[in-house]
């Protein structure tokens, strides 16, 4: 199936020729992009069998271009408390943990005071903004929501790191070769040695997931997942993935990747190859028919919602489950509402499995 490259959809660059009197090699890969196929679409079909097959191929293709098959099996990380703090409902435990032998993870635990036995958990990638996690527990630094604070004040366990080369895991100012930041330090060096940032940031975040299902107060069948911005790519790739997780919220990023990463974009967002196997909707399409929550600004103009919100409904139609995608196309811009979406998932989350 051909790129998703719908004419009059914001950001889309028409075709224009590219020839001896201007050269230039962006023209001619856009000219190319409108005729490259993507090799596994999501199915256009009722056939349950087709979906099963598809799944296996795509998550298999993924694992692949995302390298997490080199990294091992996901581990049982063993957290160390380093602070500990009140909240609003709740324990604030700052931790670290190990992913890979000497690989550590930051991270906030919030730890519900009320009731007792098994609850509820969320993990809650953060954005690609300065702070990485505060944003997700201190309103005061939130782009909109902090939805890690509100989740725990509904009675969730929440964890909410830091991803990869940002927040805590960023590079000191000395490190900064040439005005470099974290995200192209990290990847370089992945890179360099045949890893991907996207895959080691999910590796993690499965290791969190993996952290969380060993607390005894945690109900392993219900984990769910939050995100905003580039913690909405990162909760998109690790959702289709990781199936332990229940329902997802996609804050922020929902769209296609001719209308984002094509443009350029950070550079942790470009997986090699991944426009090859699959577009963005397809990957909310591997989340199906788990319930999926869009959250999506309409002055948001960098990340148009469409097509991508029409293809992954007509996912959850074949699959016989248009129920379970929620959408919020709200007046405002770059933020995590969280006004639908938060209740949505608690509600998914606290009934029975």
């Amino acid at each position: 199936m051909k790129r998703v490259t719908r004419s009059g959809q914001p950001l889309i660059e028409p075709v224009t020729g590219c020839g001896p009197d201007q050269p230039q090699t962006a023209v001619y890969l856009n000219a190319q992009y409108f005729q490259f196929e993507r090799q596994w679409p999501c199915p256009e079909s009722r056939n349950h069998d087709d979906w099963t097959r598809w799944r296996a191929r795509l998550r298999r293709a993924l694992r692949r271009t995302l390298r997490l098959d080199r990294l091992g099996p996901i581990p049982t990380p063993r957290p160390v408390v380093l602070e500990t703090s009140g909240g609003d409902g709740y324990q604030r435990q700052k931790i670290a943990y190990e992913t890979l032998p000497g690989n550590w993870a930051s991270a906030y635990l919030l730890i519900p005071h009320d009731g007792k036995g098994r609850r509820p958990a969320v993990i809650c990638p953060h954005g690609h903004v300065k702070g990485g996690k505060e944003g997700v527990v201190n309103p005061q630094n939130a782009l909109g929501v902090a939805y890690g604070h509100e989740l725990a004040r509904r009675g969730l366990v929440v964890l909410a790191p830091d991803n990869a080369g940002m927040g805590e895991r960023d590079i000191k100012p000395d490190q900064a070769y040439h005005g470099s930041s974290g995200c192209m330090l990290t990847w370089v060096r992945l890179n360099h040695i045949g890893l991907d940032l996207t895959g080691l940031r999910v590796f993690d975040l499965m290791a969190g997931i993996t952290l969380l299902t060993a607390r005894p107060d945690v109900d392993s069948q219900r984990i769910g997942c939050a995100g905003l911005s580039g913690g909405c790519w990162l909760s998109q790739v690790l959702t289709a993935l990781d199936r332990r997780i229940r329902a997802v919220i996609l804050s922020g990023f929902f769209t296609t990747f001719v209308q984002t990463v094509w443009h350029g974009h950070c550079i942790c967002h470009h997986p090699f190859g991944i426009g090859r196997l699959c577009d963005l909707p397809d990957l909310s399409a591997l989340i199906a028919p788990r319930p999926q929550f869009i959250e999506s600004g309409k002055q948001d103009t960098p990340y148009p919602l469409e097509p991508a919100f029409t293809m992954v409904k007509r996912a959850y139609t074949l699959l016989g489950s248009p129920d379970r995608l929620g959408l919020d196309a709200y007046d405002g811009g770059h933020l995590f509402r969280g006004e639908v979406s938060i209740p949505w998932l608690v509600e998914r989350l606290k009934s029975p499995a």
